[in-house]
């Protein structure tokens, strides 16, 4: 088996606003597949390349909830239907809501109990709120 054929995190299919700003340019999709303790792949048409790096906020549809997720990320591919993102850095909210996202939607919640403790590959920033 090659490495491709290794998945290193459990995926998700996970339906929620997603809004990517790069520098000087934003999109806003509704469909985030394959959603991981190591990125995402969002579908859509998208005018980026490689080594591309910005903010995506993961938003709950009603409104009054806000920003569930944010997240620097890098696009490590983009094709015909949409790109794939690696996470950079989140803060720690939006990591345990990661994780609880992923624990919901997994077919086998008990394989990401080890992903959890391997080592992630970003960075946890404090959240807003914890700087002084």
């Amino acid at each position: 088996m090659t490495n491709q054929g290794i998945r290193q995190y459990t995926r998700v299919n996970f339906k929620r606003d997603v809004h990517l700003y790069f520098e000087g340019k934003q999109y806003t999709h509704n469909t985030v597949n394959n959603l991981s303790l190591g990125g995402m792949y969002v579908q859509g048409v998208f005018e980026q390349k490689k080594g591309d790096i910005c903010t995506v906020e993961l938003s709950n549809p009603d409104e009054m909830l806000g920003i569930e997720l944010r997240a620097r990320c890098s696009v490590v591919r983009v094709n015909g239907d949409g790109v794939a993102l690696s996470f950079l850095s989140m803060g720690h909210e939006s990591f345990l809501f990661l994780q609880t996202i992923l624990l919901y939607e997994a077919d086998d919640p008990m394989q990401l109990g080890t992903e959890f403790v391997k080592n992630i590959n970003f960075e946890l920033e404090p959240d807003e709120d914890e700087t002084e």
